[in-house]
């Protein structure tokens, strides 16, 4: 990691220690001396969520896309992380989903999926970056403000403060990379500069969380390491999880869209299970015994600020992970999304001529690369989200027709395994979305909406394969 040419120049500050921040500063060291991550929280190497985290109490998931990143950018992390405690599941065996009406198929794969909680995550990624002693974290400070030049074209650094004390202190830096998520304040920043702040597109489904560890119930005839139970639009509003983590523990979580949040007090969490479209979900957790209290999270909105298409950005300045976009985190897309705008950090940074400093137009090339990555997880979730005539949000002029399709071909998945497949390597980064629009998964979809059954049976009963 640090055998690359550091000639980007001296300093480089990361706002947030969040997973993008600790990732986007094992590729910021490899170009500039020094890396300063400055983080609101005081971090820790227990098993407690940061308070700067509101959904750290939530399951975490890295899909193999993502993970072939954080590999590259730390060989061997993926066995370490397996290791010590994550688990590691082939995605389409291991997992049974009801989707869209359907339990899908679940023929063999070699998609990875690694799953654990957001502390442990956190804590496994501090520990390989420590051994780097360029980076450097500075804990319970928060950035305040950015400095620019006179001519405000260039950010020059940060003016952070420490805790509660009302003193502020400068840091200068070649570049700042804002990793802060979706509190992120670059928006109003940039704007007391002189620039204008980046259209926000905003999908409102206001989906409520509630999970919990408990210890797995015994059933000899499980044949499912993950389970996902997702309510079918528009009528149900409910989902269910139940996810492997470290230390053979369970999390499970429940999900209520649009304002169908779900309880927190013991009796009404199992009813709220009960309630589900299938059963299958509460039969699973009701004997298993709660390890800790029901947390709560509330997502309000989709967001994408669209820093693509301004064009002015101040030099020096990069925005990156959920400080940009911010969707639906019911397929679990968010972590993975993030390694890979990361990835295109890189390669944008991998192309700069060394000794020359940041060019005034960096941001333009990064906006518009890692806006090609985010086009994937924003489609998913909103598209999906839209299935629900209550959720707020401008639906473009294709939404209701690409949802036609997109839904009969996911009833497929119940008997279809190449298209199960192609579901799944979208859901990872492999594939791209046109991989939907395939002439073979085009005609099953009309054969099926002309009521031609081609042999296929939706199945209603989950699935259980050797």
């Amino acid at each position: 990691m640090g055998d690359a040419n550091q000639g980007l120049g001296q300093h480089a500050i990361v706002i947030g220690g969040s997973i993008s921040g600790l990732l986007t500063a094992s590729v910021l060291i490899r170009h500039f001396q020094r890396v300063t991550i400055v983080e609101r929280d005081n971090l820790s190497v227990s098993s407690e969520p940061r308070k700067g985290v509101p959904q750290g109490s939530h399951v975490h998931v890295i899909f193999s896309g993502g993970m072939r990143v954080i590999d590259q950018l730390f060989p061997g992390f993926s066995d370490e992380l397996a290791a010590s405690g994550a688990v590691v599941c082939d995605f389409s065996r291991d997992l049974c989903w009801y989707h869209a009406g359907v339990w899908k198929s679940r023929p063999k794969s070699n998609l990875k999926s690694y799953w654990q909680t957001r502390p442990f995550l956190e804590a496994q990624l501090r520990r390989r970056m420590s051994e780097n002693a360029g980076i450097q974290i500075e804990e319970g400070a928060s950035v305040v403000g950015l400095l620019a030049d006179p001519e405000r074209t260039r950010i020059t650094g940060v003016e952070i403060r420490w805790g509660a004390d009302e003193e502020t202190q400068s840091i200068a830096a070649d570049l700042v990379v804002d990793a802060s998520g979706r509190g992120s304040q670059t928006p109003k920043w940039i704007e007391s500069l002189g620039y204008v702040r980046p259209k926000e597109i905003s999908v409102q489904v206001n989906i409520g969380y509630a999970s919990r560890d408990c210890e797995p119930s015994q059933d000899n005839a499980r044949d499912w390491k993950i389970m996902a139970l997702y309510g079918t639009p528009p009528n149900s509003t409910r989902t269910g999880y139940v996810f492997p983590i470290e230390g053979g523990r369970w999390r499970v979580s429940q999900v209520g869209f649009l304002n169908d949040t779900p309880p927190v007090d013991e009796e009404a969490y199992l009813e709220f299970a009960k309630s589900l479209e299938r059963p299958d979900f509460y039969e699973a957790i009701k004997d298993a015994k709660p390890l800790t209290p029901i947390a709560s999270f509330k997502f309000p909105a989709d967001k994408w600020r669209r820093y693509d298409q301004l064009s002015r950005f101040p030099a020096g300045l990069l925005v990156i992970g959920d400080a940009i976009s911010t969707f639906n985190p019911v397929y679990g897309q968010g972590m993975s999304a993030s390694a890979l705008e990361v990835d295109e950090l890189r390669q944008v940074l991998e192309c700069q001529p060394h000794g020359k400093g940041i060019p005034a137009d960096l941001y333009r090339t990064f906006f518009r690369r890692s806006a090609k990555v985010i086009k994937v997880p924003w489609l998913l979730a909103t598209q999906s989200d839209f299935l629900y005539p209550q959720t707020i949000g401008k639906r473009d002029f294709y939404t209701n027709a690409l949802n036609w399709y997109l839904i009969r071909m996911l009833r497929l998945c119940s008997g279809n395994d190449r298209i199960t497949k192609t579901f799944y390597e979208v859901l990872h980064f492999i594939t791209k979305p046109s991989a939907f629009f395939h002439p073979r998964i085009v005609f099953r979809v009309m054969i099926r909406s002309m009521g031609f059954s081609r042999g296929f049976q939706p199945s209603k009963d989950r699935l259980r394969q050797p």
